[in-house]
């Protein structure tokens, strides 16, 4: 019975919270907050990808040659990071030559080859 009382209560706090936002402007703000969300998801996934970029030349300076593929590069990294974007999507590493890689993201939409992927090459 407590319980059904505090839920209660915690949904009617819940409900005066939003309406006393809704009043103080909340409409406006939300446009704003959602903007703010996306651009930090795209920063965020260029810094997973520059921890790869990283993580790639010191394999590269160790190896003399970049990796074949991520799998190799995670067996022999300690810098490893994230091989994810923002958006849970596996960033794609290829293999140019013996210094040079292409890592792509397929960015918001999750499909590769886009006008919205992120590709960066070393």
């Amino acid at each position: 019975m407590k319980i059904k009382g505090f839920l209660v209560v915690l949904v009617l706090a819940a409900g005066i919270v939003y309406l006393l936002w809704m009043m103080k402007g909340g409409k406006e703000q939300l446009p704003k907050e959602v903007e703010a969300y996306g651009e930090m998801r795209l920063e965020l996934t260029k810094a997973n990808m520059h921890n790869l970029k990283t993580a790639i030349f010191i394999f590269t300076a160790e190896q003399g040659r970049t990796p074949k593929d991520l799998k190799e590069l995670k067996a022999s990294s300690r810098q490893f990071g994230a091989n994810l974007d923002s958006w849970g999507t596996p960033i794609r590493y290829k293999r140019l030559s013996d210094q040079n890689f292409l890592l792509t993201s397929a960015g918001k939409d999750k499909v590769f080859n886009t006008s919205d992927d992120i590709v960066l090459e070393y």
